[in-house]
C-alpha cells in the first residue's frame, strides 16, 4: 500500500527536513527509504531520552552534494542517510554511544555511522555489516 505523501515519515521527523538544502523535495519514490530512517530516528530519539534532535543534512542532490564536499558515493545522495545535531542535553561522546548502540541492536537498518565534531551521522546503506567511523580523531 502506497504511503500518503502528506504524512510525516515519522511523529518528529518532517518531508522538510528529508528535503536537500538547495530546496529540492525528498524523491517521493523513495517514501520507503523515508520511512525506514524515520524508524531509526525515532530509536535514537527514546534511546537519547525523547530529546529533540536536529536534522542538519540528510537527502541531497549530486550538485549540492558536490558543492558542500560530501563524499562522491555519498548515502545522502541515495535518500538514506541523516546528520542528526548533538542534542544539548548530551555530549558528543554520549550521543554518538546511544547511536551505535541503536545500530547495534538486532532489529536496526542502520549501516553506516560517524562520529563528527557537531554532529552523528547514520545512514541505512545496503550493506549486512556495519561501517563506523571517527572523524573527531583528525
Amino acid at each position: 500500500m502506497p504511503v500518503r505523501r502528506s504524512a510525516p515519515p515519522s511523529r518528529h521527523l518532517t518531508w522538510e527536513e528529508l528535503a536537500c538544502k538547495d530546496g529540492t523535495i525528498y524523491p517521493p519514490e523513495w517514501q520507503m527509504r523515508a520511512l525506514t530512517l524515520g524508524f531509526e530516528f525515532e530509536a535514537i530519539r527514546r534511546l537519547a531520552g525523547n530529546h529533540q534532535i536536529q536534522i542538519t543534512s540528510a537527502y541531497r542532490t549530486p550538485a549540492y552534494n558536490r558543492a558542500v564536499g560530501g563524499a562522491q558515493l555519498s548515502q545522502h545522495i541515495e535518500g538514506r542517510a541523516l546528520d542528526l545535531r548533538i542534542p544539548l542535553a548530551l555530549s558528543s561522546s554520549e550521543f554518538f554511544a546511544v547511536c551505535l548502540e541503536r545500530a547495534r541492536e538486532a532489529d536496526s537498518r542502520i549501516r553506516g555511522i560517524g562520529r563528527y565534531q557537531t554532529h552523528v551521522h547514520i545512514d541505512t546503506r545496503q550493506s549486512l555489516r556495519l561501517v563506523h567511523w571517527n572523524m573527531t580523531l583528525r
